[in-house]
């Protein structure tokens, strides 16, 4: 519904904590504490933020791989 919405030029707004939700955006805005943090195409904010390498850590307790 989102991208048909979208594909007739209509601004739909999304709110996420998911990056590969928000890929599907062309224009990001990231919030942190009430305020405006970053603006920019999903391809844009992981070129100028994410320089380092991003791990995926899996494990069978989470809380317990939790620091306390």
């Amino acid at each position: 519904m989102i991208g048909e919405l979208s594909a007739r030029g209509i601004t739909v707004f999304v709110t996420t904590h998911y990056m590969d939700e928000a890929e599907h955006c062309d224009e990001l805005a990231l919030i942190y504490g009430g305020k405006l943090v970053a603006t920019g195409s999903p391809a844009t904010l992981k070129s100028r933020y994410m320089s380092r390498a991003l791990l995926e850590l899996e494990c069978s307790d989470l809380m317990g791989a939790s620091p306390r």
